[in-house]
């Protein structure tokens, strides 16, 4: 380890175990440091390797103009469900991500909609569930859902031969949360590929009544919110809202690739 990298370590409250004895003194560039035992040293050196990690995927990041969303306003939550294994794939897809990242005037539109939320409802909250999405974890989950004909399949995931708007960080799934970060009840889940999911159909479920009044208007009240800031939702997922179409994605963005060797 590199004094770089030790004083990285030590700045960010990181366990380093010590190579010396515990009962000698550490001393770099003239700076001597206490040694500090630890219980584990195999954490320590794992807790160092995040810190790299996370620090190279942010330079990559910002190569393309990403930006982590809680740099722009750290009061909107985020669950970024694809860097845990609670999402429709049952496993981690971002093993190379844990912020959630979007282009860096789409940040600014999602921070503005958080404000126009909190100045109707106080204790509400924008939760964020996805942002910006490695075009090679888009052709995992199309390969995925190969069961279902790709003309049906481009309702729930994009044909990664085109992209998403996702892929290029101008997408953004989302909902409301309450003060406790409990999410608002939508009638149907994140990433539920029922039809009781699409705004194009809730009508045909409010008659029913299997979608509630109260469910409904949460889900027009989370669609006011991005409408403020000019979101545009789709048909078949009442948490998706892109920030511009799919044709200006492409002309004034890069799509996210994850190259051997970059940000891993």
């Amino acid at each position: 380890m590199n004094a770089k990298m030790l004083f990285l370590a030590i700045g960010l409250g990181v366990i380093v175990p010590s190579c010396a004895d515990n009962s000698e003194p550490i001393v770099i560039e003239g700076v001597e440091l206490a040694p500090v035992p630890v219980r584990d040293p195999q954490i320590a050196i794992d807790s160092l390797a995040k810190v790299e990690l996370d620090s190279t995927t942010n330079v990559y990041m910002k190569s393309f103009n990403l930006v982590n969303i809680l740099e722009i306003d750290p009061s909107i939550q985020v669950d970024l469900r694809y860097a845990t294994d609670n999402n429709f794939m049952g496993h981690v897809l971002y093993d190379t991500l844990n912020v959630l990242y979007l282009q860096d005037d789409v940040a600014v539109r999602v921070a503005a909609c958080q404000t126009y939320l909190k100045e109707k409802f106080p204790n509400y909250s924008l939760l964020i569930y996805d942002g910006v999405r490695p075009l090679e974890v888009q052709r995992e989950m199309w390969n995925a859902l190969d069961t279902i004909p790709a003309a049906q399949r481009g309702k729930f995931v994009s044909n990664p031969s085109y992209g998403s708007v996702h892929n290029f960080g101008a997408a953004v799934d989302l909902t409301i949360c309450d003060e406790t970060g409990k999410p608002l009840d939508m009638g149907a889940g994140y990433d539920d590929f029922r039809d009781i999911a699409f705004p194009s159909k809730e009508w045909k479920f409010l008659q029913s009544g299997e979608l509630t009044k109260e469910q409904h208007e949460n889900r027009k009240l989370l669609r006011e919110v991005m409408k403020s800031q000019g979101f545009r939702g789709i048909p078949s997922e009442w948490w998706h809202f892109n920030a511009c179409s799919r044709d200006q994605a492409v002309w004034k963005y890069d799509k996210l690739i994850f190259e051997s060797g970059a940000a891993n």
